[in-house]
């Protein structure tokens, strides 16, 4: 069997990692985001990965300090959330609410429990129940807080960019024709064309069935930068660290000579996995720009860290989401877990932001 046969007879979709939306993408941390790449190489043929410096010189040849484990090498799903939560709102009866919320919350991000049995258990109104929930449904990871799969996935599809209406049209109505893989009665149902109901569907299982599993699972975070901070004529620079990005290509020779046969289901293959290595690549240039912005604008705001040695500033995650135009959730992903390097040392980007204390 040859190596584009091997794949065709699976769904070219089913990946074995996390990195199946944007939303992970950004927030795996390089090494662990080069793993995962690597797996994805395995469902496409044409995908070609090439490790960072970092990777590829091996551990060996990187300084010690860098490799050291952080205090918080196992940050909880509700570690993480009320992170987010001391970062963003005010000491105010609402957030008592939203932080007893995430206390209901399963391994998965789900919130089992019906909303009105909470609000006896919670002493608070319905209204302030519901604002809370809506208010949780839009921290990160997306789609926490959703009560059943079809509301995580719309969460998800809701906060993606692009997404198309069929996809929020099958989420709601059509799961179970996906789940039996019935692409006719898709296609009827929905008034849709095949290629259209491929599309749809492929942009579904790119969404996460239970987006709060990253943080049950046992993680060492390495230190890594992915930036760096020089002062060039006393003022403070940030640009992407040399040799710590993943670069990815496709096999276009490879390709050409597939695209030769004329059998349907391999040309719809072929077509399938171009549109996936599109959309990856997509999904690491918005990374590594993303990543970027916040590093311009947390040395912008904390300018005399870097000059003078001075005290950070007061900053919250309100202040980097009004000045980028990111959206918390984005934010949230990439100060967790993502370094700078300033004068040869490792900082995780979350220490440049404030925390709100919580009584």
């Amino acid at each position: 069997m040859s190596k584009t046969e091997t794949h065709t007879s699976s769904a070219s979709t089913t990946q074995r990692t996390e990195f199946h939306n944007l939303n992970a993408i950004i927030q795996a941390p390089p090494l662990a985001l080069t793993r995962g790449l690597h797996e994805l190489e395995l469902d496409n043929p044409f995908l070609k990965v090439k490790d960072p410096v970092i990777v590829s010189s091996g551990a060996s040849d990187m300084n010690e300090d860098w490799l050291s484990r952080s205090g918080d090498e196992h940050q909880t799903l509700d570690d993480y959330l009320l992170e987010q939560i001391n970062l963003e709102f005010r000491d105010v009866p609402l957030r008592k609410v939203l932080i007893d919320l995430v206390s209901y919350l399963d391994e998965d991000g789900y919130l089992r429990t019906p909303l009105e049995e909470l609000e006896a258990k919670m002493d608070c109104s319905h209204e302030m129940a519901t604002d809370a929930l809506a208010i949780l449904q839009t921290l990160s990871p997306t789609g926490v807080g959703a009560r059943d799969l079809r509301e995580c996935l719309l969460l998800q599809a809701d906060a993606a960019e692009h997404t198309p209406a069929l996809v929020h049209q099958i989420i709601s109505r059509g799961l179970k024709l996906v789940a039996d893989n019935d692409l006719k009665g898709l296609c009827s149902q929905f008034d849709a064309s095949p290629e259209d109901v491929v599309d749809a569907i492929a942009h579904i299982k790119r969404l996460s069935p239970a987006p709060g599993s990253y943080y049950s699972q046992q993680r060492t975070r390495v230190a890594v930068p992915e930036l760096v901070v020089e002062l060039v004529d006393g003022t403070p620079t940030v640009s992407p660290k040399k040799g710590s990005r993943v670069h990815i290509s496709f096999d276009e020779e490879y390709y050409a000579d597939m695209l030769k046969h004329r059998d349907g289901s391999l040309r719809r293959f072929l077509a399938q996995q171009r549109a996936d290595y599109e959309w990856l690549d997509y999904s690491l240039k918005k990374r590594y720009e993303t990543l970027l912005t916040l590093g311009e604008f947390i040395v912008q705001r904390q300018q005399s860290y870097f000059t003078d040695g001075m005290k950070l500033r007061p900053l919250l995650v309100r202040d980097a989401v009004a000045a980028t135009h990111l959206t918390a959730g984005i934010v949230n992903r990439m100060i967790n877990g993502h370094y700078l390097e300033w004068r040869g040392q490792p900082v995780e980007l979350r220490r440049f932001f404030s925390y709100r204390k919580q009584n």
